[in-house]
């Protein structure tokens, strides 16, 4: 159950403690973590009562709420317990903007090494750069030639990417000669002028990718209609499976270059 998708938190207490005959004992449970009757965790999703914030932060440890959730928990609360207007629209306007948060990436993965804006328009000004950096990951790629035989590319314009990575250290050079990298954790935000050209140059290597598919691969399209709530629903799930992945790749060993590309957008113009 994902307390993002609800606008009241008797709402998402009620689906939470599930079908009356399992609601007792959830009740009791919930009424006994917050110090009160059971009769009152009734009146709270039938009636007109409220949770005070201490009941909340309690709940928030009964329910194991990370976080943002226990965040987003309180503010569901006070936005219902509000006996003013203005105050209802503050609350209102603070679950939306933690709403949008979410839908940020690097508000859910976290920021990484930047660079400077001059630095950032070479860096992206082609898939090479990104490719090599990483690929200098991997003990098979450590070196130009290997490189460039791997990506079919002429070794000038390999040397050309790996001075560029040297010398703003994001690769180094051990003392063989071969090259090591660094910090392979750079990340843009979606208010960033280079995000976009980003994104084209991975989407144009996926199409020159589709013409030599294997098993291994994965390349899926879909054209859907569904509700705006779904909408959210699987936008949240991908950057889930983002970060989830992310923390896959952290520990994983360098063996393969991938590339992973998601695109999920409405097409209203």
């Amino acid at each position: 159950m994902i307390i993002f998708e609800f606008k009241s938190y008797k709402a998402y207490l009620t689906q939470h403690l599930g079908s009356i005959g399992r609601r007792k004992g959830l009740k009791s449970a919930l009424a006994k973590a917050i110090n009160c009757q059971p009769t009152y965790i009734s009146q709270i999703l039938n009636g007109n009562a409220h949770m005070s914030l201490e009941q909340a932060e309690a709940t928030n440890s009964f329910l194991n709420h990370s976080k943002d959730e226990s965040h987003f928990f309180m503010l569901l609360v006070q936005h219902e317990k509000a006996g003013t207007k203005p105050l209802k629209e503050y609350f209102y306007g603070q679950i939306q903007s933690c709403l949008n948060d979410r839908m940020v990436l690097t508000k859910r993965v976290g920021k990484a090494k930047t660079l400077s804006k001059v630095d950032q328009a070479e860096y992206y000004s082609s898939w090479t750069y990104a490719a090599i950096h990483v690929a200098t990951t991997i003990p098979e790629l450590n070196n130009p030639i290997k490189i460039a035989d791997f990506f079919n590319l002429n070794i000038n314009i390999v040397n050309k990417v790996l001075n560029f990575l040297e010398n703003k250290e994001l690769i180094s050079k051990d003392k063989s000669g071969l090259y090591e990298s660094g910090d392979v954790s750079i990340r843009l935000g979606n208010n960033s002028y280079n995000i976009t050209k980003h994104h084209t140059n991975w989407r144009l290597f996926a199409i020159e990718a589709l013409k030599n598919e294997t098993i291994n691969d994965l390349h899926y399209s879909g054209v859907v209609s569904l509700s705006r709530n779904d909408a959210y629903r699987i936008k949240d799930n991908l950057l889930k499976f983002i970060k989830n992945n992310i923390q896959i790749i952290k520990g994983s060993k360098e063996e393969e270059l991938f590339c992973l590309s998601l695109d999920f957008f409405n097409m209203k113009k």
